[in-house]
Parts: structure tokens; C-alpha cells; sequence
């Protein structure tokens, strides 16, 4: 096998991506208009980039609210119409708000860019902004800021960037505060910093995907054309003073100590701003000092964030070590990796790798289209130039700019803070009642559709997806499944194994299966870690290995990539002093994770939904994972990883014949031993009612997980009508049940979220959402409304409709990447699904009718039968 597996050379980078068309305009008005012609599938991204965010608000969380009120209706759009058009398009939508500019984003099937603009086109002149309607959405935009208060990490972030950027504009961060949204924003403010900002010369406007560029440009000028310019405001200048070095501290409830060093950095215009990167990727290698520290059994996790503003940013290394573990000690592990590299400099193989794999990354931007557009609208919004132009500055980097950098900006005592686990390890049981009705909240009727977007709800089709993959079965069993994308010269492959350990696992070996998989990244049997690592670096590839796997490559590399992927899959070292190195991790997350609130709350659950001596109440303890050997997790590997039980899906460049080459070459000789495991647990009884809260320090805002067992199997008929119900129930932001009742209507959520888990032989229904402590059981009264007005009412047609455009579009945008593409396909073949299952689904669903809905909630979903889990402060 090692003569096999020399080194690669290094073909010349394939840099143009010969599917991606970029056309770029600016119409009068000063709107810029890029359009990116990528027809991996039939769908479209957009992403309009207003250049205002919290940098120029007088008011802290101003812009952020201004953002959550573009989607609450303008004079020519109703808010419940919006809803409404976007939940037909069957995509994905959002926006966030960031220092220098706020952006707005859907990705939608490529039929339904008119629509998308047409929005767009609405919210760019005259939102309304109403004191009624801010006062609607308050309530949702206050659950954001508990939530996101309620992590230690966050709260610590926030105060690293506050102490380095002090005094200008980038220390607000933008999410704003209760007491700001209570107090002082309002809509005589947001009808200001409206009329201030919004406007088309201070905007970018990128569409990417299946379009055709002068159609959608003509379309653009047709929309947004007649939108008058504005003269635009002063910005706010940015005066950066002296470094003061500080300490923060906090407690947490996860399950680990997290530490931080955290820098300040250059912003994208400064000319240090391409070698920052490059710093900053070179730190992350997992050949470096840093990841050093996990594999030698010293964390759990590290790593390097940077954030970049035009005139200044910060970075941050963080460290995740064992509760027992001093907070000091750690602090010191970190900055002893950052004093070393400041002392020897920075590996010149290092910065190599890292610039390779900066142009590498360049090739699989069009390898989704929503990440393309992405990539377009923060380089040309946020630091004004393009993706091109930032790669080519990070090809000028020499190592001798990287160490000039290092020392520049990491050379000075750096802000420091860590959380400590602070868990009570305490669950609360009391029998849970019956939610009583909240009669208050009258069903929701969709408003007549504005005459350019009548035509959605009529015609409803099945999408046309451009899959057809080649099938083939390997000798030895294993399942490869090819999907040729030429738009590329790149690849991905990603596998699974099927395994089940809480059936597999002997009594006894709890963790095993997770232990062993956490082993196989410590190298083969023909590399050790650095060594395989430094191959990987070789050839721009990323490789992760165990029951799932995967790889992505360039064109040139994918037979070596393949062999590299097979050496780590099929034959890991799996060496004695690795193993005790990765037993002591095991031992030690679990032991600190057994008071988090989020492993009781798992544990609470999973008890109260499952009998006793059921699978699924199997779980890894620390006496479990001290009592495995090396011999147990050899076993496991032996027993478990098994081709027959394998499926492998490759996407990209390729062709069917020469993938399968490839992998009969590398993967051929793997060979299963003994007879197929029982994977599949027996049918769960319906559980009964029950209620646990789990305290949860930090916490503001509870995590109310509400869940059932289901009798339903996933080749049940019953599956495409609750599929229906579910996204009748939550899909579509405004557009979906829950979400018009416990956010718009009433603000008790900022997000609410339902689904089935489907399996073969059993099932669960859940709803999850944020609230505070003094709206749960309001909430909870509402969702039982919700759901019984589902199984005795039938949906209206109008409410059909936009379920089933979701459901229909939803299958065309999963498939917008070439990841997404292999997720699918992979996912229907472990589950036994024949590969074109997503177009049966959609036909199955497109036929049902809303009788079948009701039938089907009645007959599956148990209003009053939820196990519930609050974490978080008591309700």
C-alpha cells in the first residue's frame, strides 16, 4: 500500500469557472445590478445589500429593527401579502443586519425571480414603518435579543469587540437592547433612518443562478428604474484609540471551559488585510500549534474567528478545555501556541498550503448558488471589490507579510475571557395538564394576491430538476451513486455507512461508536495525523472520515483524493497511544456534559418518550467510556464499517465510468465480516404526557422543546398529507400558522419551528421555539388551538396552496449546491428510497387534498400528548 500512496504532484490551478457569466451595470439611479449566470439547477439567489447598517444608527439596534419592519408591508405590498408571495415561491428567505451594510436574501426557483424583484422593488420605496406594526414585531425582535443573551459566548463577544473597538462605530454591535426597542425606537425613528438610507445609489442588488442575464437585468430596470436617487448622509467616522488590555469573565451552561484571546485586526482596506487572512487560515491548519492542542488530548476544540470591517476588525482564538482545567491554565496553553509562532515565525509550508487553498475555494464558489451570491454581495458591499480582487491580493502574500502581521497585530497583550460550566445538574418533573384553549387568536384569512403574482397559486407544478444519476453496485456491495455537474472542475463525494449504535453497541460499550470515529482522524497505517494532513494540504482537499465521510477536490486530484479518502477510511492506525489520548477526551466530555442542561433535557426527553429498556434510552456515561480498551473500538470498526451497508454519492466533474473506476481501484478491496446487523429498533407505543424544567445557567430565555412518538413509518401514505400539515403549520415565516399566531400576531416567539422525524419503524412529531418564562404556557395554549383547529377544520384552499408551493419549491432549492444535490441523493439511498423519491413525493403531494390533511392530523397528531422540555428559567 505505501507505493501506492507517494505524494502528488502539483498540477497548475484551474481558476475559470467557465459556467458562471458575470454581467454588472449601474442604472441611473445609482442602483448597482450584478448578475451571475449559474445553471447548476434551476433556481435563483438574490441578495439586495442596502449600505447602511448599525454603523450609521442613532439609536442602538435602529437598523436591526428597520430590517425586521421590511418585511411588515409597504404601500403597494401588505405585510400578509408578502407572507404570502414569498411562502408560494416555495425558497428560502431572510436578512440580517451587520455594521456596514443590511442585506436581503431569497433563493427560489428561477420561474419565480419576477416575484422575488417584484418585492424587492416594493420595499425599496415607501415601507410603511407604523407605530401598530413596530409594536407587533417588538415583541419578536425582544425574543432575538434574550436568545442570543441567553449564550455566554455571545455576551463575552460582545464585550472582547466593545473593549477593542471603543469609540467607534464597530464596538455596536447591532442587535440592540430591551431597553432600547421598549424606550426609544419608535416609528418616527424608523421613518427616519428609512428615508435617510434606503435608496437605490446606496445599494447592490446580486443575482445568481438560472437566469438569463439581459432578461433579468431588463426586469431590474423595468422594477427599480423609476426610484429616485437621494442625496445620502455623512458617515460616521472611525477613530480607533488605544489598545487597553482587559479581562472578562462569565459562567455558562455548556459543558466545557471556553477561553479566548482576542486581537485586533486590520480592516479591508488596509493594506495588511489579504496576510490577515492568510494569518489567520495558516492558524488553522490542522497541521499547526493550535490543533495541536486537541490532538494531544489538551482541548476539545480550537480554533481562530476574524471579523473584518473596512477601517478595522478583530480576531479571536478560542479554546475549549475540560471543566477541571483552570481557566488560567488554558489562557496560558493559548497564548504559549500565538508567543511561538511571534518567536519562529509562521512554516512557509503552512502559508503555501493556505494560499493554495484560498484559490482552490475560488473554484467551488459556483458550486452553490446561493454561496455565490453570498460571496459577491460581502465583497462588493462590505469592501467594495470583488471576489477577484480579493484572491488576487491573497496570491501577493509572501510568509514574510504573514510573520510582519502576526507580530504587528498579535504582538500586543491581546483581550482575554472564559466561561466556566456553572450546571446544577437538576430536573424538575410536575404533571403536565391539558393546554387550555387561547380563544383570543382568530384564524388567519390571505389577502387577494397583487395582480403580478396571481398566477402563483394557479400554477403549481412539479419542478424540473436537472438530476439523473448513474447507479451502480459495487462487488463488494457498496452503493455509487454518480451525479455529473461539468459547471466546475471540482468534485464532492460524500458516504454513509449505516449504522445504529444504540442497537449495536454491546451492553456495556456505550460510546464506542462515537470514540472510534474520533480515532480514525489521528492518521492510517500509512500516514501519521501531520503526515496524512500534509498530503491533504498537497492537493487543496478536505477529508473527513467515519460512518459519514465525504471529500472535496479539484478535477485534476480526484483519483488521489479518492486514495486518500479509502486510506483513511480503510485503514486507520489506530494506535495505542492515540486511543488513550482520545479515551481521556471521551471520558472527560462526557463527564462534563452530564449536568448541561441540554444532555439532561435529551435524556428527560428521550425517558419519557420511549419504554424502559427501548434503544433509544441508551446513552455513553463516564463509566461506560472508562471501561472501553482499544480492542473494543478495533472491534467496532470491524463489526460496523461494512461496504455492504455503504452508499457513496459523487457530484461534479466526473463521469459515471471514471468514478467508478476510481473507487473499484481504491475502495475494492474492503470486505464486510459477518452477517448485517439488526438496525432498525421495533414500533414505540405513544408515550405519555410529561413535563420537565431544567434550570439553565446564563439563560434569559427558555428552549421549549415540545415532542411525540408516532406509530407512522416513513412508507406510510399518511406521510405526504402530514408533510402538508407541517409546512400549513410552520413553513413560510408569516405565511404558516404558527408563526402568524405566536410572533406577528402576538409576539410570544421570535421563531417557532415543527417537523416530523421519519423512520422505518417509528417516528416522532415535534415543535420547538424560544420564549420567555412568562409566555410559555401562553404559547403552549396556542399551538394546542393550532393543532386541533388542523384536525377539525380542513385547511382552505388558498392555505393548500401555499403549503404545497413550499413543499414543491423546497425540492428544487435543496438541490441549489452541489452539496445539497449529494445530500439528497445520499439520504434517499440510506433510507432505502428510490433516488428520483423527492418528484414521487412532490406529485404525491401536489394530489392531496385537504380532507386527506385533516384525516391525517386527527388520525397521527396527539394535541395533548407532548412530553415537554423547558430549559432555561421556570415558566
Amino acid at each position: 500500500m505505501a507505493s501506492m500512496l507517494l505524494g502528488a504532484s502539483q498540477p497548475p490551478a484551474h481558476r475559470a469557472v467557465a459556467s458562471v457569466a458575470v454581467t454588472r451595470t449601474t442604472l441611473r439611479n445609482g442602483l448597482q445590478v450584478v448578475v451571475l449566470r449559474d445553471p447548476l439547477a434551476p433556481v435563483v439567489s438574490t441578495m439586495m445589500n442596502y449600505e447602511a447598517g448599525s454603523n450609521e444608527e442613532p439609536i442602538t439596534g435602529l437598523a436591526h429593527a428597520q430590517e425586521h419592519m421590511m418585511f411588515r408591508g409597504s404601500r403597494t405590498v401588505s405585510e400578509a401579502q408578502f407572507a404570502e408571495v414569498t411562502a408560494l415561491t416555495g425558497g428560502s428567505f431572510d436578512a440580517d443586519t451587520q455594521n456596514q451594510i443590511t442585506q436581503f436574501f431569497f433563493t427560489v426557483p428561477s420561474q419565480d425571480l419576477d416575484a422575488v424583484l417584484h418585492l424587492e422593488a416594493s420595499r425599496a420605496q415607501g415601507i410603511l414603518d407604523t407605530q401598530r406594526l413596530w409594536e407587533e414585531e417588538r415583541g419578536a425582535i425582544e425574543q432575538e435579543v434574550q436568545s442570543d443573551n441567553s449564550s455566554a459566548g455571545y455576551r463575552l463577544y460582545v464585550k472582547m469587540r466593545q473593549n477593542l473597538l471603543a469609540g467607534t462605530p464597530y464596538a455596536d454591535i447591532g442587535l440592540g437592547t430591551m431597553q432600547s426597542f421598549s424606550q426609544q425606537v419608535n416609528s418616527k425613528a424608523l421613518q427616519s433612518f428609512y428615508a435617510k438610507w434606503y435608496h437605490p445609489n446606496n445599494a447592490i442588488l446580486v443575482i445568481a443562478g438560472d437566469v438569463e442575464p439581459a432578461r433579468a437585468i431588463a426586469k431590474v430596470k423595468q422594477l427599480f428604474g423609476s426610484i429616485p436617487a437621494k442625496p445620502l448622509p455623512p458617515r460616521p467616522q472611525v477613530r480607533l484609540g488605544p489598545l487597553h488590555p482587559r479581562l472578562f469573565t462569565d459562567t455558562s451552561s455548556n459543558g466545557q471551559t471556553e477561553v479566548f484571546l482576542a486581537y485586533r485586526f486590520p480592516g479591508s482596506d488596509s493594506p495588511d488585510f489579504a496576510a490577515s487572512q492568510v494569518l489567520v487560515d495558516v492558524l488553522n491548519s490542522k497541521r499547526a500549534n493550535l490543533f495541536k492542542l486537541v490532538a494531544t488530548g489538551k482541548a476539545f476544540d480550537a480554533g481562530v474567528q476574524s471579523q473584518a470591517f473596512r477601517k478595522a476588525g478583530i480576531a479571536y482564538a478560542e479554546l475549549d478545555v475540560a471543566p477541571t482545567v483552570a481557566p488560567r491554565t488554558a489562557l496560558a496553553e493559548l497564548q504559549g501556541v500565538v508567543n511561538g509562532y511571534l518567536e519562529s515565525g509562521v512554516p512557509a509550508d503552512l502559508v503555501a498550503a493556505a494560499k493554495l487553498r484560498e484559490v482552490t475555494s475560488d473554484q467551488f464558489s459556483a458550486d452553490s448558488i446561493s454561496g455565490l451570491a453570498s460571496e459577491w454581495s460581502d465583497a462588493l458591499a462590505n469592501e467594495h471589490r470583488t471576489p477577484d480582487e480579493d484572491l488576487e491580493a491573497i496570491e501577493r502574500v509572501t510568509t514574510a507579510d504573514v510573520n510582519r502581521v502576526a507580530r504587528k497585530y498579535l504582538g500586543v497583550t491581546a483581550t482575554r475571557a472564559y466561561a466556566v460550566p456553572k450546571n446544577t445538574g437538576i430536573v424538575g418533573s410536575e404533571q403536565k395538564g391539558q393546554a387550555p384553549e387561547n380563544n383570543t387568536i382568530v384564524p388567519s384569512h390571505p389577502e387577494p394576491l397583487p395582480s403580478w403574482a396571481s398566477s402563483l397559486l394557479a400554477n403549481l407544478r412539479v419542478p424540473s430538476l436537472k438530476t439523473h444519476p448513474s447507479v451502480s453496485v459495487l462487488p463488494n456491495g457498496i452503493r455509487l451513486i454518480v451525479q455529473p455537474e461539468p459547471f466546475t472542475h471540482t468534485v464532492v463525494v460524500r458516504g454513509a455507512i449505516e449504522t445504529a449504535p444504540e442497537m449495536q453497541e454491546k451492553p456495556g460499550q456505550e460510546g464506542v461508536a462515537s470514540l472510534t470515529s474520533t480515532l480514525m482522524g489521528y492518521g492510517t497505517t500509512t500516514y501519521d495525523r501531520l503526515a496524512y494532513q500534509r498530503q491533504l494540504d498537497a492537493i487543496a482537499a478536505d477529508i473527513s472520515t467515519g460512518s459519514s465521510f465525504s471529500l472535496d477536490v479539484t478535477t485534476p486530484h480526484f483519483s488521489r483524493g479518492v486514495q486518500l479518502l479509502a486510506d483513511g477510511e480503510l485503514h486507520p492506525a489506530m494506535r495505542a497511544r492515540d486511543f488513550a489520548i482520545v479515551k481521556q477526551q471521551e471520558y472527560q466530555e462526557v463527564a462534563g456534559n452530564e449536568k448541561t442542561p441540554n444532555h439532561l433535557a435529551r435524556i428527560s426527553l428521550t425517558n419519557a418518550l420511549y419504554p424502559q429498556d427501548d434503544p433509544a434510552r441508551r446513552f455513553a456515561t463516564p463509566k461506560s467510556v472508562s471501561g472501553l480498551t482499544l480492542r473494543d473500538a478495533r472491534a467496532w470498526y470491524r463489526s460496523a464499517y461494512r461496504p455492504d451497508l455503504t452508499s457513496v454519492v459523487v457530484v461534479g466533474d466526473v463521469t459515471p465510468a471514471h468514478a467508478r473506476e476510481v473507487f473499484e481501484r481504491w475502495f475494492g478491496a474492503w470486505k464486510a465480516h459477518g452477517p448485517k446487523p439488526d438496525l432498525y429498533p421495533k414500533p414505540a407505543p405513544n408515550n405519555a404526557p410529561a413535563s420537565f424544567a431544567i434550570p439553565a445557567t446564563g439563560r434569559v430565555q427558555d428552549l421549549v422543546i415540545l415532542a411525540e412518538t408516532l406509530r407512522l413509518r416513513r412508507s406510510d401514505e399518511d406521510v405526504h398529507a402530514l408533510q402538508i400539515a407541517n409546512a400549513a403549520l410552520s413553513g413560510g415565516f408569516y405565511a404558516s400558522i404558527l408563526f402568524q399566531d405566536l410572533r406577528q400576531k402576538t409576539g410570544y416567539v421570535y421563531s417557532v419551528n415543527s417537523g416530523f422525524e421519519l423512520g422505518r419503524t417509528r417516528s416522532t412529531f415535534d415543535i420547538v421555539y424560544g420564549a420567555d418564562p412568562h409566555n410559555v404556557d401562553k404559547a403552549n395554549a396556542v399551538i394546542a388551538q393550532d393543532l386541533r383547529r388542523l384536525q377539525t377544520q380542513p385547511l382552505s384552499h388558498d392555505r393548500m396552496q401555499v403549503a404545497k408551493a413550499l413543499l414543491l419549491g423546497g425540492t428544487a432549492t435543496e438541490q441549489e449546491s452541489y452539496g445539497g444535490i449529494a445530500g439528497v441523493l445520499l439520504a434517499d439511498s440510506t433510507n432505502d428510497l428510490p433516488l428520483d423519491y423527492q418528484l414521487r413525493a412532490a406529485r404525491a403531494e401536489l394530489a392531496t387534498t385537504a380532507s386527506q390533511v385533516q384525516a391525517a392530523a386527527k388520525r397521527w397528531i396527539r394535541p395533548e400528548g407532548f412530553a415537554q422540555v423547558v430549559i432555561g428559567p421556570a415558566p
